[in-house]
């Protein structure tokens, strides 16, 4: 087995980070925290967190750097100290990121690699946009409205397509919007370190896989 590694994942939304991340976790001892999927879970339950960052993910807009940091410190806390971490959506800004050294220092986990997945802006907005969830049939999983088997699948079991808010045309643009001014300050963050590593997300999940094992020298 690989051996375990601390990788933060950056990218525009729509470039694929959580498929990806699930590809990598089956080939590397990897816990991953992606920092989206789990404020939804909170704003799904109604918590107090939930309740503060639920409009503002509605608009597109991302929680404050604040509560990520505090967030963040926990869930790396819980993680066991023979696994690794991918993190998913965060640092979201340079702040974020000057937060992440001082947390992975204080819990002794050296930063391994930064992907920054590449996807340009058209392609971004055809993904999400026809990105859609089977519902009511059983498992909830996420699809694509141009994948005919995907959608005959859901429909066969008795599912229906829902799309989540955030991934409305109008809202796309505002998120690649605020990516483009908060997010890509980032990359400058770690770009004279040799941890930087950029990958181009267009292709298929698993040539998009490869060339991220490729980078951490992980034979595939």
């Amino acid at each position: 087995m690989a051996k375990a590694l601390n990788i933060v994942f950056i990218g525009p939304p729509g470039s694929g980070k959580s498929t990806i991340a699930a590809n990598l976790v089956e080939r590397i001892p990897l816990t991953v925290i992606a920092s989206g999927q789990r404020l939804r879970t909170e704003i799904a339950a109604g918590s107090p967190i939930g309740r503060e960052i639920g409009p503002l993910l509605d608009q597109g807009h991302f929680a404050p750097d604040r509560l990520m940091d505090r967030l963040m410190r926990n869930w790396l806390s819980e993680v066991p100290d023979e696994n690794g971490v991918l993190l998913d959506g965060y640092p979201r800004s340079p702040k974020q990121a000057l937060a992440l050294t001082g947390i992975l220092a204080d819990l002794r986990r050296p930063l391994n690699a930064v992907i920054a997945l590449e996807l340009n802006a058209d392609e971004a907005i055809r993904r999400l946009s026809g990105r859609r969830i089977c519902v009511g049939g059983g498992d909830k999983f996420t699809l694509h409205i141009d994948d005919d088997e995907a959608v005959a699948r859901c429909k066969a079991s008795g599912g229906t397509l829902a799309q989540r808010d955030d991934d409305k045309p109008e809202v796309i643009k505002e998120r690649m919007r605020v990516y483009s001014v908060e997010t890509e300050p980032v990359l400058d963050f770690y770009a004279e370190s040799k941890l930087l590593h950029h990958i181009d997300a267009n292709g298929s999940p698993d040539e998009v896989t490869k060339r991220v094992l490729n980078v951490l020298q992980i034979r595939s």
